[in-house]
């Protein structure tokens, strides 16, 4: 199956799933579940999950609409998906689900997840906080309804949902989520992926300011979790807030607005074992942004 994840989003990582599972198989021992605490579309974790490379997935976001969302998907399926092929894609729904995911409160999880879901779908590059596809005025080549394929969604959506019994779903800070975990760190592979430290603010409702990314980066240093994190290509990420830690510059498609290959990040953390050679990560070439590489653990 090509497509599991019924969530449009820019710079989705389920290209790295590959990666992650080449990276899990080397660690010893090793982790038998695999989280992320800024799931967002959480392609990665899905393909891990589908292709049982894992037993359990953790997927953590903050923001209220998507968490719900992964609540209704795995916890009420049949509702969310009936509601997938019957709701009327239009400007005037647009505005209505529009409404309720900017005001989150008192919503139950079916009526907010669904607003969330309806304008990941219908959203410009699936950015929630976007203009619908084709304008307001609809006066553009493609229309609203031009990523809404009900079928194939709904089944999507059912499918997923068969694996409800495997996957836990929290909508918490991503350093309270981090903390949690940390009792499991011999069975958990954490993957970190937060808001890019460049126009976070426009991609994500629940974007990250300079202290909180600094936060972020002083709990991973300290956590005794394995981990992997990844960021856009910027110079505060290796001289700042990673400074030390084994990186890799790599190249990912993106499909935010103009369909492109971008450059980004990889951070290791200390507790992972890494391939000789790292290989597959991204979409080719890749290059080491730290000038040695850390020995890697010692096989237990």
């Amino acid at each position: 199956m090509r497509y599991i994840s019924p969530l449009r989003y820019p710079g989705g990582k389920a290209r790295l799933a590959p990666y992650i599972s080449h990276l899990m198989a080397r660690q010893r021992p090793r982790p038998n579940s695999y989280a992320e605490a800024f799931a967002g579309g959480a392609g990665a974790a899905l393909r891990l999950l589908l292709d049982d490379e894992v037993d359990h997935i953790y997927i953590n976001d903050l923001d209220p609409g998507v968490a719900a969302l992964w609540r209704c998907i795995f916890h009420h399926t049949d509702d969310l998906a009936a509601l997938v092929e019957s709701e009327d894609v239009s400007i005037d729904a647009w505005h209505r689900h529009s409404e309720i995911y900017s005001a989150p409160e008192g919503r139950t999880d079916i009526e907010l997840g669904f607003s969330t879901f309806f304008l990941n779908r219908c959203n410009r590059s699936g950015i929630l906080r976007a203009r619908p596809i084709g304008g307001l005025d609809q006066a553009g080549k493609w229309k609203i309804d031009a990523r809404f394929n009900r079928e194939a969604l709904a089944r999507r959506i059912r499918n997923l949902g068969k694996y409800s019994a495997r996957v836990i779903v929290s909508q918490k800070d991503a350093r309270a989520f981090i903390r949690e975990l940390e009792p499991n760190c011999e069975d958990v592979l954490l993957y970190a992926d937060p808001p890019y430290l460049v126009q976070g603010d426009r991609l994500y409702l629940d974007s990250l300011t300079e202290s909180d990314h600094a936060d972020l980066a002083s709990i991973l240093r300290e956590t005794p979790l394995r981990w992997l994190l990844t960021y856009d290509a910027d110079k505060r990420v290796t001289g700042q807030l990673y400074n030390g830690f084994r990186c890799v510059e790599f190249r990912i498609f993106h499909t935010a607005q103009i369909q492109r290959t971008g450059v980004e990040y990889a951070v290791f953390g200390n507790q992972l074992i890494l391939p000789e050679v790292t290989g597959i990560i991204g979409e080719g070439d890749y290059r080491w942004m730290t000038s040695k590489r850390k020995k890697r653990p010692k096989e237990r």
